[in-house]
């Protein structure tokens, strides 16, 4: 029932759903060594560039599912945290991208990973042709996961002269977690709205945009190209 405070949200039912690709996150390689500092600097060059290009066309989902908000105070309040989220991630990647070498020209031409490629199509896709509260649980695992797994390595112990701690200070800021808590609490204004059938979309999306996020850094790992 609406309301009652013993019912489950619809973020916090999502969130347990994905517990096991969140267990699977937590221990992937490449951001175990980014936490202690020893992760290939060509791996993360890959990384950053990948996380550059998914981030143009992230912007543009954000966009839309702001334009499909469905009164003037969502739409205020969406874009808000989404601009100061999209903010901190365009300086971290600047600094990131002159740090390792990456102009603005080779992100230019750099061509999407399959995962990438696939995951930004996947959220484009969402954003067009689904309803406001569908599109927004699919942008949801970006925000969330991302502050979850800055936590995480917060948490661990810090490895002095660490290159990436920039990366991780970014995601575990207070800032950042602002963000995703305010694009959560938008995701279950609009989950209370929904219709069942809505609900049982919303979190589809929400699932798959978690396995997509477990694949792009896993692919960057793996340096992944296309095959042929």
């Amino acid at each position: 029932m609406a309301g009652d405070p013993t019912t489950e949200s619809f973020t916090a039912a999502a969130w347990r759903t994905i517990a096991l690709i969140r267990q699977k996150i937590d221990v992937l390689p490449l951001l175990e060594k980014l936490s202690d500092g020893t992760l290939p600097p060509e791996i993360f060059r890959h990384y950053i560039q990948q996380d550059a290009l998914y981030l143009n066309h992230y912007a543009r989902c954000l966009a839309i599912v702001a334009a499909k908000a469905p009164d003037s105070a969502q739409v205020v309040r969406f874009l808000s945290s989404a601009q100061k989220a999209i903010q901190v991630e365009q300086g971290l990647h600047a600094g990131f991208l002159a740090a390792f070498g990456i102009s603005a020209a080779d992100v230019a031409l750099a061509e999407p990973s399959p995962s990438g490629f696939a995951y930004t199509n996947f959220l484009l896709a969402t954003a067009y042709h689904s309803s406001y509260a569908v599109a927004l649980s699919a942008i949801l695992p970006c925000f969330w996961i991302y502050w979850d797994v800055g936590e995480a390595i917060k948490r661990r112990p810090a490895t002095v002269g660490n290159a990436f701690q920039a990366w991780i200070n970014t995601y575990g800021d207070p800032q950042f977690a602002a963000g995703a808590r305010e694009v959560i609490a938008l995701t279950d204004i609009a989950a209370e709205a929904a219709s069942p059938n809505e609900r049982a979309q919303m979190l589809e999306a929400f699932v798959r945009a978690a396995q997509y996020e477990w694949m792009f850094w896993d692919s960057a790992w793996k340096l992944e190209q296309w095959p042929v």
